[in-house]
């Protein structure tokens, strides 16, 4: 069985191509922003990992970091922020926060699934 991959991005030509780089591997579900991504998880659907733009609108990626740490059920899911955000104290905010991972935008598809790989592996 496939491990489940949530992608969270407001843009849809990004959420296709991520999807597109994970879905050999993965089975890939994807919301619009954190909103959309908390009903998702509150509607039963449990990703294993899940890959989240920052900068979105309504709930964006460190808000959506901060709702996940507070949950109880949700906490345990690692989280992979993606951004072309490329401030050292950013990544570190959104670490301590407790994001598993931060990758900057434009991202490498290998290195994105190396580290999903990685991060599922030691879960």
């Amino acid at each position: 069985m496939k491990k489940k991959i949530l992608i969270v991005d407001d843009k849809n030509e990004f959420r296709r191509l991520t999807k597109a780089i994970l879905v050999s591997k993965y089975e890939v579900v994807s919301a619009e922003n954190g909103i959309e991504a908390l009903a998702l998880l509150q509607g039963g659907c449990m990703p294993d990992l899940i890959v989240t733009d920052l900068m979105m609108p309504e709930l964006n990626g460190k808000e959506l970091v901060e709702q996940l740490q507070s949950s109880g059920a949700f906490k345990q899911i690692p989280i992979i922020v993606l951004s072309s955000i490329d401030k050292s104290d950013e990544k570190i905010q959104l670490i301590k926060l407790g994001a598993t991972d931060y990758i900057e935008k434009p991202y490498n598809p290998s290195e994105l699934l190396a580290r999903i790989e990685n991060i599922l592996k030691n879960k």
